[in-house]
């Protein structure tokens, strides 16, 4: 594992290796991180609207075509996250879903909150959970250093027909595929299932074995036959450019 944002990551959320796999990701995350995994039947704008509103949280912004149907939503609020997934999608799919939203949670929402909480300390709290408006030196401060001052949110920006429209929702869901891969089929573990049989069935091995869905499987078979073919000090692993897919 060579990417730097990938072990803070790992490091932030602070899971162990599970003993044995496929991998109980709700149970594992729940014990350590201030997260609640939501199960519906169908993980819509609306529904996750109506289920914060019968829990009184009327305010929290939840944007989207309410017509779109989706695997799993986050929606984070001041340090902890709702995560939802979809009742009606089989079980190594809402494993994986589980395990993807609550990697954007660590990289898209408690990564940021640290470092603001990091540079400008506790004074930063009412900014990020949305009770101030960030001062024009915090402004400043975030546009020149990097600094995020406002609450990351769920990323559900998408065009008309579902499919991703920005570089920064292609990037972050790249990111949130690669950790959640790391949770449920460590490298470390997984790399060995790679060393013979065709593409196909290395990529069926890692599906049994570690309960992921075949697409999810076969992509990140790509991934580990990628690096164990790429120079140890590639400019792209330093700099954690590699795609996941």
């Amino acid at each position: 594992m060579r990417e730097r944002w990938l072990r803070d990551a790992l490091e932030l959320a602070g899971l162990p290796l599970p003993g044995t796999f496929p991998r109980a990701i709700v149970a594992d995350a729940q014990k350590i991180l201030p997260v609640s995994f939501v199960c519906l039947d169908e993980v819509r704008p609306h529904s996750i609207r109506a289920y914060l509103s019968r829990r009184g949280w009327k305010s929290i912004p939840v944007k989207g075509n309410d017509d779109r149907d989706m695997h799993g939503c986050i929606v984070p609020m001041r340090g902890t996250a709702f995560l939802f997934y979809s009742r009606s999608d089989p079980v190594e799919e809402q494993r994986f879903t589980c395990a993807h939203e609550l990697a954007h949670f660590v990289l898209d929402h408690l990564t940021p909150r640290r470092r603001a909480l990091r540079f400008f300390g506790e004074s930063i709290l009412p900014v990020l959970d949305n009770q101030e408006r960030p001062t024009q030196e915090q402004l400043l401060t975030s546009a020149l250093d990097g600094v995020p001052v406002k609450d990351q949110s769920h990323l559900m920006e998408r065009d008309d027909t579902g499919a991703i429209d920005t570089g920064d929702v292609f990037r972050a869901e790249q990111r949130a595929d690669r950790l959640a891969f790391e949770w449920l089929a460590p490298e470390s573990v997984a790399s060995p299932f790679m060393k013979q049989g065709t593409h196909e069935e290395q990529a069926a091995r890692l599906q049994r074995s570690f309960g992921l869905p075949l697409r999810k499987a076969e992509a990140y078979a790509r991934v580990l036959r990628r690096r164990a073919g790429a120079p140890r000090f590639s400019l792209a692993s330093v700099l954690g450019e590699r795609s996941p897919s």
